[in-house]
């Protein structure tokens, strides 16, 4: 109990919600994919664009690709650190590029009309 008599509330800090000390954690989910979360950009850019996809889609697929580099799938080796900072990399400029071009054809497709799907 507080001074005041109240009892004391757990707060919400940076690093999560206070506890007592044997109250278990409840375990966090698993953090999705990163090339998960590009097909959803995927598929929202589809949605959104229409057939104005086609001026990004080689840049999407490109991030693709290095995403898929840098976490390969099964039991494929991972690149060496030097590798993965030159893939990290390509990839940021993959994806300032196309958010530069979505935004074009974001403004495209709104004044001139969806493209058709």
């Amino acid at each position: 109990m507080t001074r005041d008599g109240r009892v004391p509330v757990a707060s919400l800090e940076a690093d999560g919600p206070s506890r007592r000390p044997g109250t278990p954690i409840a375990p966090t989910p698993p953090a999705p994919k990163p090339v998960a979360l590009l097909e959803v950009l995927s598929q929202r850019v589809d949605a959104e664009l229409g057939s104005w996809r086609e001026g990004v889609q080689p840049l999407l697929h490109d991030v693709r690709q290095v995403l898929l580099s840098l976490d390969p799938p099964g039991d494929a080796m991972l690149p060496s650190p030097q590798e993965q900072q030159k893939l990290r990399a390509r990839a940021t400029a993959a994806l300032e590029e196309a958010e530069d071009v979505l935004e074009a054809l974001q403004l495209g497709a709104r004044s001139g009309g969806r493209g058709s799907g």
